[in-house]
């Protein structure tokens, strides 16, 4: 084997020049020639003979870049190659066909550049397999996110495949909105029929009362009427909306005859002295008996304090019963026809109606056939005269409550008689 000088590459005897550089080869039997005579033992040679000279080796090829110095006559063959350098020497035991390394630096320049080549080219293609990675990437990206929006959009237009976010397709949303609604409307129906239900009683209404009263009064008469015996009424018994009213149902009249805030106040209370009295007051119309139950209430402050905690607003009381010089001095009593049809409801829930039984028919009050009137009547100054009666017809009943005042009897005889008929026949329908 012949390595080369140049990059220490190893070559077959044959070669010329180095297959791997091109550097042209020194064989081992030209090299060895000029290393002989370059050492000559000179002790061994005789002074006297003629000089010996080894014949000159061929020299070797100058190492690229460098100039070959041709011989001179008489001079020693030199030591080695012309450059200076020394020729690389297999180191002991070094497999034949290893790279032996030059002794300089020099010829090692190719293998460095070459393995820089090596690297750079790794470098590059490890770019360019990540900008395929990327681009890859990148479009598949851009395909999943078509594929979303594609999906948004055909969910959006309400296709039966479409999936939601919560993984719900549209179909399956619509069929449960769909079920929601019938559900819906089935409970509305069930409550639209609970209200059927509750008012398919009679209504006394507005309407029907201020055709009658108006016709007498706009500002001197007033009338109220509830029916008392169903299911709107037990719910709803101070509601405006149940509760039939005229023009002047709110407005104060003097309170003749109405002794139900006492009454339904000692039922409240507790006090049993007090709710004796206010019994029999109820069922003589005695005023004695009312004034004492107020008494055993703490007196008119404390039911005037009742009936606003009740929402009675247009009840107070400032004398007793009978009193006419108080009444003389400007003390009066009060209540409104809508206060006291409320209160003949809540008398009648008591269990008192009973114990109203004055008979008005016996006054000019025409009560309808079939009727049943439970009722007290009042009268006092500024011509008062006034009805409260809870009745029966038709197996439902109503509180109805005539105030008027200026009036006279035979005008309020005649106006209870109408309002009655009117009640008889809507508890009758």
């Amino acid at each position: 084997m012949v390595y080369c000088t140049e990059c220490g590459f190893a070559n077959n005897d044959g070669d010329a020049f180095c297959t791997q550089c091109g550097t042209p080869l020194e064989h081992p039997d030209a090299a060895a020639a000029p290393s002989a005579a370059a050492a000559p033992d000179r002790t061994l040679v005789e002074p006297a003979a003629a000089p010996q000279y080894a014949a000159p080796a061929t020299p070797a090829a100058p190492a690229p870049g460098m100039v070959p110095v041709p011989p001179v006559a008489g001079a020693p063959a030199p030591a080695g190659p012309i450059s200076g350098t020394t020729a690389p020497t297999v180191p002991a035991g070094a497999v034949p066909g290893t790279p032996v390394p030059p002794a300089n630096g020099i010829s090692g320049q190719p293998q460095r550049k070459r393995s820089t080549a090596i690297i750079v080219i790794l470098i590059a293609l490890i770019c360019v397999v990540s900008l395929v990675i990327g681009l890859f990437v990148t479009h598949s990206m851009g395909l999943w996110g078509a594929g979303q929006s594609t999906q948004t959009t055909q969910s959006a237009s309400g296709t039966d495949t479409d999936q939601s976010k919560d993984g719900t397709s549209a179909k399956d949303k619509k069929q449960s909105e769909s079920e929601s609604d019938k559900t819906k409307d089935s409970e509305d129906k069930k409550d639209t029929k609970s209200e059927e239900t509750e008012e398919t009683g009679p209504v006394i209404t507005s309407s029907q009362l201020s055709a009658i009263a108006d016709s007498y009064s706009s500002s001197d008469v007033a009338v109220s009427a509830v029916v008392i015996d169903s299911k709107v009424t037990n719910a709803k018994s101070s509601s405006d909306a149940v509760i039939a009213t005229t023009a002047q149902s709110g407005k104060q009249f003097v309170a003749a005859g109405l002794y139900l805030p006492v009454y339904l106040a000692a039922m409240d209370s507790g006090n049993d002295d007090a709710k004796a009295q206010a019994a029999t007051m109820m069922s003589t119309m005695d005023n004695a008996s009312g004034n004492n139950a107020a008494a055993a209430l703490g007196g008119w402050d404390a039911v005037n304090s009742w009936a606003s905690s009740h929402g009675y607003s247009g009840t107070t009381f400032s004398r007793n019963y009978g009193d006419v010089a108080a009444s003389n001095n400007g003390y009066e009593n009060y209540s409104s026809s809508r206060d006291a049809a409320l209160m003949l409801a809540s008398v009648d829930a008591k269990g008192g109606a009973s114990l109203m039984n004055v008979d008005i028919a016996s006054e000019g009050v025409t009560i309808p056939s079939g009727m049943t009137v439970h009722a007290h009547r009042g009268q006092g100054i500024q011509d008062t005269w006034n009805y409260f009666a809870i009745v029966e017809a038709n197996g439902r009943k109503a509180a109805v409550a005539v105030t008027t005042q200026y009036q006279g009897k035979a005008v309020a005889a005649e106006l209870m008689s109408k309002v009655l008929a009117s009640v008889d026949a809507t508890l009758k329908q």
